[in-house]
This record gives C-alpha cells, structure tokens and sequence, in this order.
C-alpha cells in the first residue's frame, strides 16, 4: 500500500507542476506503463496417473488433423468428404461458430485499449419574452395616457411578442482509458484470447469428429451395399434350386415337401433382399443430407470394403495424444482461469483513468475551426475500493476454484485419452481374430454348401440339408461382411482418439 501511495502521489505531482505543453510526454508515461510486459503465468505441473511407457507431456499449439481418408484409396469416399467440408451445414454452422468466438474474444479484450469517441452538433433556439413578462416592461404600459389613439396604440405594442434566437455548433474528441498500471487488464485480455484458443481447438475437433463420423457412415453404407448384393446372390441361388425341384417335382421325381421348402426359402429371400435395399436407401439419404444435398437415395454404390487400413504402431508414443484437439482446448481452459485469476487478484487495487476532451464551440459553423473557439480539459482519476462487502476477495476465491476445476477437467481428458486409444486397439485386435475364424468358417461352409448339393443330386441328402447349409453360409458371409466393416470403422475411432493421421499414414 506504501508503493500505491507513493505513485499517486508522483502521479498528481506531475498533474500538477507539468504545464499543458508536457501532458504529451504524460500520456506517452502511461501508455509505456500500460503496454509493458506482463509475467506469464504458467500452468502447474499435473501430476497426472497414466503408464509409464506414454511419458506424458502436454501439447502445443500445432496442426493436429492430416488428410487420413487418404489411407482407405477410395476415390468415392474422397470426394464424398469433399463436398462434406465444403456444403456441410454442420461443417458451415461450425465455421459460424468460430467467427462468433473470435469476435466475443476481441469484445471481451477491447477494454485494454484508449476509447475514443467523436461527436459533433448544431442547436438553435428561439425563446419568447412575453413569457417570462419582460414585454410590458420593456414597451411600457400607457393607462395614464388621455389620447385615446395613444392608448390604444400602446396597448397594441404592450401585446406584441418579443423574441430572440440563439445559434450554437461544436465538434468535440473525447479520450477516456484505464492505466493499466497492475495488469488487470491485459490479464483479461489473455483470458480472453486463451478461452477463444479454446473454443477454437473444441470446434476444431468437433468438425474432425463429425468428418470421421460421416466417413463410418459411408462405410455402413458400403457394408450395406455389399449385404444387398449377397442378399441377391442367395435370392438367385434359391430360385435356381426351386426352378430345379419344380421340374422334377412336376416329373413325380421329387415329393411336394421339396418344391414348398424351395418356394419358402425364395420367398424369404425376397424379404431379405428389400429389408437390405430399404437399408441402403435409407443410409443413402442420409449421407446426401450430411453433405447438404436433397435425398435421392443413390450415393453409395460400392460394395468393396477396404482392407488397405491406416497403419498403427504396436507402441504408441505420448506425443499422439498432444495432437488432439479437445486436450489442446483442455490445457488452454487451465491457462485462462489462470488469468482470471490474476484478473481478479488485480481487481483489489485501486483503478487510474486517464481522460480528455478536445474540441470547438462556436456561434457559427464558419467559426468551428478557428483555434480562438477551441476548448479543451485533460485529468486523472482515482479510485481504489475501500468497503464491498467481501466482494472482490470472495470473486477472488470463485475464480481459484474456477482454476482448480479446469486442473482436474484437463486430468480428467488426458486418461480419458489413453483409455480410448487403448480400448481401440484392444477392440482391433479382437476383431482381427474374430475375422481371421470368420474367414476358416467361410471356406468350410461354402464347401458343405457345394458338397449338399452334390448329394442331394444324388438322391443321398435332403434338400433341408441343402437349404440349411445355404443359409449357414449365407449368414457366416453376411458376418464376414459386417466384421471387415467393424474392423475399418474400429480404426476410424483409433484415428479419432488419436487426434488424426499424417497423409504419410504414419500414426
């Protein structure tokens, strides 16, 4: 408080001893005081639980997302997405957005600097002296006058309206700014640029995830297609069957219990197959709707789903977690309830306010821009609070708590992190086993299926075997189909929770 007293008192002593001619080395004074550098307040080192072998450190500011759509070779996926970045109305809200936090951001910092504001104005006025009596007194009263004509003359003026106008114009500067001697302000103004970096990396990611959820579904979509083509496939399959039984069902060859199994199994068959159009159509529209285009339902035609995946370390570095986003935006909350912090600390102090007007006041506008007509006022102003209630030093204490939750949120993301990456890769692993009996299961089954039919050529099986084993194999290929698509959309989460790829598909 000593110091405080101390540069008020050189404040004033300059107002007061300095003639107007070294007001301007004054204001160059504070804007050196206000501008000067602040210290940074750093983060704290967390001590966050995670495994060893991450050897966790936390991010900078860099590009976390790479072209990794690129890994899957899809030329239809690739100008799928885009079209999504650019007539997105999900991508184009996002970018919305993104402005609304940058201009919020420099509302919120403004205050740091010099407010100056320009006005100008012309009056005019006229004003009537018969209203405040000054006309009978000015004209007179003639009731002791004989002369009729005199009297009626004098009553006449004594009733007359008396009048004059006034004329004013002037432009004025005015000049009002905070010295922000303590650094309140552009404590402020860091907590506010932080909070928008923030926002940015949490749009930022949340349009990578939207991307990498439009690319899952264009896979389900292929799965669908393909799920539709096998579905036609075994519809073909029955029918050829069901035309062979009917020939020699109609040649006393075969028993009615044949030809109405192969009559069954088509007609299923048939609700299979739209059941799996009616699906395609619908992911169709869905995908189209995503990109902002109307619903036509005929985007997705492939039926091939990619094996050719994005590779991924069998040891994971700590350094790919720095690249997501959401972490980025995590560890830059800490940083800006850190200044707030400091905000609030400054707030305590007293505030100094530097002032000024400039300008011309005339009765005329031809006078305006005489120098003779300028008038002009410059101070200083003071003010440190004294009794609040506790306010200040209670904002003090919601802002420390503010600081400590945003620690324990970034804490929070960074294990959540690593679960997710290791989730995935333990889900992928599991999947390429589960594909790998899939696959045995697919060549056995289709070789039961061919060796049925051959059997019950031969008049040695049933067709019940036959249709059984075809629908056995039918099913243990619509699982091979659904798994190879799980697989692809286990290594989209993998990329997500990695925060992206490099076009070089190093992960």
């Amino acid at each position: 408080m000593k110091d405080l007293q101390k540069v008020e008192k050189m404040i004033f002593g300059l107002i007061k001893n300095y003639s107007i001619t070294k007001y301007a080395y004054l204001c160059f004074f504070l804007l050196f005081l206000n501008c000067a550098g602040r210290s940074e307040f750093d983060v704290d080192i967390l001590d966050i639980p995670v495994p060893k072998s991450w050897q966790i450190t936390f991010p900078d500011n860099k590009d976390f997302v790479g072209e990794w759509w690129l890994s899957f070779q899809d030329s239809a996926l690739t100008n799928y997405l885009s079209k999504y970045k650019v007539n997105s109305p999900t991508v184009r809200t996002l970018l919305q957005n993104q402005k609304l936090a940058k201009y919020n951001a420099s509302i919120s910092s403004s205050s740091i600097f010099p407010q100056l504001n320009f006005s100008a104005r012309l009056d005019t006025n006229t004003q009537n002296l018969s209203g405040f009596g000054f006309a009978t007194v000015l004209l007179g009263d003639s009731d002791d006058s004989g002369d009729d004509d005199n009297t009626n003359q004098s009553s006449n003026n004594s009733q007359d309206v008396i009048s004059f106008g006034n004329t004013s114009a002037g432009i004025n500067l005015n000049l009002q700014w905070e010295i922000d001697i303590w650094g309140r302000l552009i404590n402020a103004r860091k907590a506010a640029y932080k909070n928008y970096n923030s926002m940015l990396h949490d749009l930022a990611y949340l349009r990578f995830s939207t991307e990498v959820r439009a690319t899952q579904l264009y896979f389900k979509g292929v799965e669908s297609a393909a799920q539709l083509e096998l579905s036609k496939n075994s519809y073909n399959s029955l029918v050829e069957i069901r035309d062979l039984v009917k020939d020699r069902y109609e040649r006393g060859l075969r028993p009615s219990l044949d030809y109405r199994l192969a009559e069954t199994s088509v007609a299923i068959s048939i609700v299979s197959m739209e059941n799996n159009k009616n699906q395609l159509k619908s992911i169709n529209r869905e995908l189209e709707i995503l990109i902002g285009e109307y619903p036509k339902g005929v985007l997705v035609e492939n039926t091939l789903i990619p094996t050719l995946l994005p590779q991924i370390k069998e040891e994971l570095p700590a350094s790919l977690i720095q690249r997501r986003p959401d972490i980025q935006s995590l560890l830059l909350q800490v940083e800006s309830k850190n200044y707030n912090v400091a905000e609030s600390k400054r707030n305590l102090l007293p505030g100094i306010f530097f002032n000024g007007n400039i300008g011309t006041s005339a009765q005329s506008l031809e006078d305006l821009l005489n120098k003779d007509y300028g008038i002009w006022n410059i101070g200083l102003n003071a003010t440190a609070p004294i009794f609040n209630g506790k306010k200040l030093r209670s904002l003090v204490k919601v802002q420390e708590a503010a600081f400590e939750v945003s620690k324990q949120n970034l804490i929070k993301g960074v294990l959540n992190a690593f679960s997710e990456v290791e989730q995935q890769l333990e889900l992928g692993e599991s999947l390429n086993l589960q594909v790998a009996a899939l696959e045995t299961a697919l060549k056995q089954s289709e070789d039961a299926y061919n060796l049925s039919k051959e059997r019950y050529d031969s008049g040695v099986t049933s067709l019940e075997s036959v249709l059984n084993s075809q629908r056995q194999f039918n099913d243990i290929k619509s699982q091979h189909i659904r798994i190879k698509r799980l697989i692809v959309d286990n290594r989209l989460s993998l990329i997500l929770a990695l925060g992206g790829n490099s076009p070089q598909n190093k992960i």
